[in-house]
């Protein structure tokens, strides 16, 4: 189904007055949000996530964010972006979250880019230990009945993961996540999430499982821990053959000063291109990064 028009964003949606935009993705924008003056059932002050208008009316983006609003309802973890409310008003669906004051962990890199130094080694690793938790929480989350849901999210990168001005680390954006019982379905050959986080299965169009998150957050430690780019390229067709090659430099080679050997084996293994070489589970790569930073 094609896109259809729709009229402008109404001044309310739901119990939520809709306020200035202030930020957005490929699949939909987010505004302010202020839940009416008469309505004391919750959160004051939210985020309110709406699909673009040239997605409106596109069926399968419509299914899209129906599913990312079912599976952040069922998420309660520090470290993931709290879902407040999902709603339908007219036309427009709309995602209420937890609003919350920050920068994107990309922005943090480009900052320390900018300044010509990575961040700091023992805060990198933190925060792949917040998502890492993060990430098996969502892959250990069980329906109604007790069944695992399987959530992977295939989209962990820094642009997903925000810092909070009072020190918290939130994964965002679940529109990509794949889980047990979601409606829409990816089709043949279709790859989910940035490319230069994309494990190798990916690439081959291999049957995707929550290795795959492992390995983007191994990625995104690396580049946090040595304040370069590991597989990014000038085009998607050169990274893409980059991720290929699987030419994993040693920070210790790249790195000014003291890069921890723990570290270095953790990320090593969680880059493996074998998934069975891996980390099996996120919850195996947060308890190594624990261990490794209690020592540091």
């Amino acid at each position: 189904m094609s896109a259809t028009s729709r009229s402008q964003l109404p001044p309310k949606l739901g119990p939520f007055v809709v306020g200035a935009k202030i930020g957005g993705g490929g699949m939909a924008e987010v505004y302010l949000g202020r839940r009416d003056l008469g309505d004391v059932s919750g959160q004051n002050l939210v985020a309110l996530k709406v699909i673009k208008d040239d997605l409106a009316g596109n069926r399968e983006y419509e299914v899209m964010f129906d599913d990312e609003a079912r599976i952040l309802s069922r998420l309660d973890h520090p470290n993931i972006i709290r879902h407040v409310a999902y709603g339908r008003d007219q036309e427009f669906g709309y995602i209420a979250m937890e609003l919350v004051l920050g920068r994107s962990l990309m922005d943090a890199w480009d900052a320390c880019n900018k300044a010509e130094r990575h961040m700091p080694i023992d805060l990198g690793a933190y925060v792949g230990l917040c998502v890492a938790e993060a990430l098996d929480y969502a892959q250990k989350l069980t329906d109604e009945s007790g069944k695992r849901l399987d959530v992977i999210h295939r989209d962990v990168n820094p642009t997903n993961i925000f810092l909070t001005y009072d020190g918290q680390v939130k994964l965002i954006d679940f529109g990509l996540a794949k889980a047990k019982g979601r409606a829409y379905k990816s089709a043949e050959g279709i790859v989910k999430g940035k490319v230069p986080y994309l494990a190798p299965e990916q690439i081959t169009e291999e049957q995707v499982d929550h290795r795959a998150d492992i390995y983007a957050l191994g990625a995104t430690i690396w580049e946090l821990t040595t304040g370069r780019r590991l597989f990014k390229r000038e085009t998607d067709g050169e990274t893409i053959r980059a991720i290929k090659a699987h030419v994993i430099p040693d920070p210790r080679s790249i790195v000014d000063g003291w890069y921890p050997e723990t570290l270095w084996k953790i990320v090593d293994r969680a880059l493996a291109k074998d998934r069975n070489e891996r980390h099996q589970t996120s919850g195996e790569l947060a308890d190594d990064l624990r261990g490794m930073l209690a020592k540091y």
